[in-house]
């Protein structure tokens, strides 16, 4: 499947879940983790229709020992956060983002609580 069709089957595995919804466009929009084999294996996993998934416990332990900046683990890991409640993370650390991720995540926020907004 190439990038733009994993792009499209993961909105359609998420949508449903506003949480999962902005996890999901939030690592599309970050252009980093879904473009990572290393992720990829690890992460993105087939559910029972044979659609691809993500596997948030697995992208969050993957966050501990991947190679990165901070800003990319702080954002895999809101990621996950958004998506699955039992996984926790700070908002403080938030003051290490960079403007542009800071607002993706500030959008992604959004979305994660009140769904999308056209």
């Amino acid at each position: 499947m190439d990038h733009e069709g994993l792009v499209d089957a993961l909105a359609a595995w998420a949508s449903g879940s506003s949480g999962a919804e902005a996890a999901v466009e939030l690592l599309v929009e970050t252009d980093i983790w879904l473009c990572r084999p290393d992720f990829m294996d690890v992460a993105v996993i087939e559910d029972d229709r044979g659609r691809p998934g993500i596997d948030w416990l697995a992208a969050h332990d993957f966050s501990a020992r991947a190679r990165c900046s901070r800003g990319e683990r702080l954002v895999l890991r809101l990621c996950c956060a958004m998506a699955d409640p039992e996984i926790l993370v700070s908002l403080g650390d938030l003051g290490g983002l960079d403007l542009t991720n800071l607002r993706m995540v500030q959008q992604a926020l959004h979305t994660a609580r009140f769904g999308w907004q056209e």
